[in-house]
C-alpha cells in the first residue's frame, strides 16, 4: 500500500478563507477556533485563556461601590442594567454608557476603577440630562467618548437637544469624583443637530455633524471642548454624503519627525486627511486620500503599531504613516475577509488593538445561524487566527490586555488577555471552552485520479485533565470519512489527594510529540479535509500534521463506489 506513495507535510500558519489549498500560502488552516500562535515557535498554536469578569452592574439600587453582584442578591423588584453601548478605558479607569435601570429608558454613564476593582460614583445624572438608550440590535450610530483636557465628552444617538442636551460632559478633573452634565455647544457656533461623532485633535474637539444640507466637522477651542469662539471653526466636506467616523493618525514627514494627523470617514466613498491646526502657521489643511473607500463600521476604527485600522466593505484595511490605503488584509485566501463581507449589521462591528494583536467582532451572515464571532489578526505574524467564541460589543485595549462588554452578557465588564500565563483558565461564562483546527480542502495533485490515505500523524502537546482529541477525515460535503481519537497518558493531578512528592504535578507528560492517527480502514477520496477538535487548556499545543497518501489509477464518483 505504500508504493508510489508520498508524505506531505501540513503545519498550521494561519487561518484563512480559501475553498481549496492549492490557491493560497502553505499551513493555511479553515479553522483554528479559540486556538492562538504560541510564542515559542513558528507554525505552533495553543488555546486562548477564557475571558474572566471583573464586574457586573446590580440591579439598580443606587450602589456602585462594589466589585460584582448576583442577581439572586437582589430584590426582583429592582430593575437591571442593560447594554454598554459605549466603553472608554483611560488610565486605571473605564467609563462608559449603560443601559439604566435608575433612569428607566435612558443610558447612564458609569466609571470603573480597574485597579481597586470597585465603581466610581458619578453625580449629576438625571432624567433630562441623559440620553435615550439605543436599541439592541440593528443599525445604529454607536456613541463615541474622547478625553479634552480634564472633560470626557460623549455624543449618543438617544441626544435630541431637548432640555438643551446635544451631548454629554463627564468632568473628571478629580476622578474620584466625576461629575456629568449634558449641554450644547457656546460661542459663535452652536449645534442644530445632535453630533454623531467626536475626536480629540491637537487638543481640541473635532465634531461630526451631519446636518441634511451640509454634514461637517466642527472644533472647538483649544482644551475647552464646549466652546467655538469663532464661527470660522468649521470645515465641510463639498457634499450632503454623512460623515461616519473619526481616527487619528500620525504621519511621517519626509524631512524628519512625525505630523500629527486626524482622518474623517465619508461613508464608504472617501477618507479626508485634516492637518495643521486654525492657530498655527498655514491654518487647517484638508485633502482626501487617494483611494475611494471607508467605513460604515466606526467603532472598528483603531490604532495599531501599523497604522490606522478600520472595517472596509471589503474587509479590514490599514491607512499606514505615509497616509497610503492598503489593499484588504487575508484578500483571495490569503487570510481572512469573508466574514466582514457579510457582516449582518456591519455598524454593530468593533475592533480594539493592543500589542500586535487587531481583535475584531463581526455578525457573519456567510455562516449558518449568522454567528457572532471574533477574528484576531496578529500584525507581527501577519496571520489571523480564529473564530474564535465570546465575541465582544465593546472592547478596549488596558495594559497588556483587553476590557470589554461581551454580546449576550450585558451589563458586565470582562477581561480577556491575548496570550496564556501561568494563571490562564479556560472556563468562559460558566462554559468549558473547546477548539478546532480544520485544514481547508487539501492541494488539487493536478492528477485526474483519486487518492487514498494510509498513515497519518499529528504533533500534539496534550493535556491530563482533558485526555482527548478527536481527528476526523471530511470529504468536500464535510461528511466524516473516517474518525479517531488520541489520548493523553495518566490523569490530572489534584491539589490535596497526593502527598507531595509523590506525583507529578500537572499529570503524566504529555508534551508534543507525533500522535499516530490510527485510520480503520483506508481513506479513499477526491477532496479531503482533516479536522482536529477537544477540550481547552494549559500544555494543549497543535503542530504539525504528517499524512502519506497514495496516487490511484483510477477517477470514479467516491458516492457511487
Amino acid at each position: 500500500m505504500q508504493r508510489q506513495s508520498k508524505v506531505i507535510p501540513w503545519r498550521p500558519r494561519g487561518l484563512s478563507d480559501t475553498l481549496d489549498a492549492s490557491n493560497t500560502f502553505a499551513g493555511a488552516m479553515s479553522s483554528l477556533q479559540n486556538l492562538i500562535p504560541d510564542p515559542t515557535t513558528r507554525g505552533l498554536w495553543q488555546c486562548r485563556p477564557a475571558s474572566l469578569k471583573i464586574a457586573l452592574f446590580p440591579p439598580a439600587s443606587g450602589d456602585f461601590n462594589a466589585t460584582d453582584f448576583s442577581p439572586l442578591d437582589f430584590s426582583t423588584s429592582l430593575v437591571p442594567y442593560g447594554l454598554i453601548s459605549a466603553l472608554k478605558v483611560i488610565g486605571n479607569f473605564a467609563y462608559g454608557m449603560v443601559a439604566s435601570g435608575a433612569f428607566s429608558g435612558h443610558d447612564e454613564a458609569f466609571c470603573y476603577n480597574l485597579s481597586t476593582g470597585a465603581f466610581v460614583t458619578i453625580t449629576g445624572m438625571t432624567n433630562t440630562n441623559l440620553p435615550t438608550s439605543p436599541a439592541t440590535t440593528g443599525t445604529w450610530t454607536p456613541p463615541t467618548m474622547s478625553l479634552i483636557g480634564a472633560k470626557l465628552v460623549v455624543t449618543h444617538p438617544g441626544f435630541t437637544g431637548a432640555s438643551n442636551a446635544w451631548f454629554g460632559v463627564l468632568d473628571i478633573t478629580n476622578p474620584a469624583a466625576p461629575t456629568w452634565t449634558a449641554q450644547n455647544l457656546t460661542g459663535a457656533i452652536t449645534f442644530t443637530t445632535p453630533p454623531s461623532a467626536v475626536a480629540q485633535f491637537n487638543s481640541r474637539a473635532y465634531w461630526i455633524t451631519n446636518a441634511p444640507a451640509q454634514p461637517a466637522v466642527i472644533f472647538s477651542d483649544s482644551l475647552n471642548p464646549t466652546n467655538c469662539t469663532n464661527s470660522t471653526q468649521i470645515l465641510t466636506f463639498g457634499d450632503n454624503v454623512p460623515l461616519t467616523a473619526l481616527g487619528g493618525l500620525p504621519l511621517s514627514n519626509q524631512l524628519g519627525g512625525i505630523i500629527q494627523s486626524l482622518m474623517v470617514f465619508k461613508g464608504v466613498q472617501n477618507i479626508y486627511q485634516i492637518t495643521g491646526d486654525a492657530a498655527a502657521t498655514g491654518g487647517l489643511q484638508l485633502n482626501t486620500l487617494n483611494i475611494a473607500t471607508g467605513t460604515l463600521a466606526p467603532n472598528t476604527v483603531v490604532s495599531t503599531p501599523k497604522g490606522l485600522a478600520f472595517v472596509a466593505p471589503d474587509g479590514v484595511r490599514l491607512i499606514d504613516f505615509f497616509g497610503r490605503v492598503s489593499d484588504p488584509i487575508g484578500l483571495d485566501g490569503m487570510g481572512v475577509t469573508v466574514p466582514f463581507l457579510f457582516a449582518v449589521t456591519p455598524s454593530r462591528m468593533c475592533a480594539a488593538c493592543n500589542g500586535d494583536v487587531l481583535r475584531v467582532s463581526v455578525q457573519n451572515g456567510n455562516a449558518s445561524g449568522s454567528p457572532n464571532q471574533e477574528y484576531w489578526y496578529d500584525l507581527a505574524r501577519q496571520i489571523w487566527s480564529g473564530p474564535h467564541t465570546f465575541p465582544f460589543s465593546q472592547i478596549q485595549p488596558y495594559a497588556g490586555t483587553f476590557i470589554g462588554a461581551p454580546i449576550g452578557v450585558t451589563a458586565s465588564l470582562w477581561q480577556s488577555d491575548p496570550v496564556q500565563s501561568i494563571t490562564s483558565t479556560f472556563v468562559e461564562n460558566s462554559v468549558q471552552l473547546s477548539w478546532v483546527a480544520s485544514t481547508p480542502l487539501l492541494p488539487i495533485t493536478d492528477q485526474m485520479v483519486n487518492k487514498a490515505m494510509t498513515e497519518a500523524i499529528w504533533f500534539l502537546g496534550l493535556s491530563a485533565s482533558f485526555p482527548v482529541v478527536t481527528i476526523s477525515a471530511l470529504d468536500e460535503n464535510a461528511s466524516v470519512l473516517n474518525s479517531v481519537t488520541v489520548n493523553a497518558s495518566g490523569t490530572a493531578t489534584i491539589w490535596g489527594s497526593f502527598v507531595w512528592g509523590a506525583a507529578l504535578w500537572g499529570g503524566q507528560n504529555n508534551a508534543m510529540a507525533p500522535r499516530q492517527l490510527q485510520w480503520t480502514e483506508v481513506i479513499v477520496f477526491t477532496r479531503l479535509q482533516i479536522q482536529a477538535s477537544g477540550t481547552s487548556a494549559q500544555g494543549v499545543k497543535i503542530g504539525t500534521l504528517q499524512f502519506r497518501w497514495q496516487i490511484l489509477r483510477y477517477l470514479s464518483s467516491i458516492a457511487a463506489a
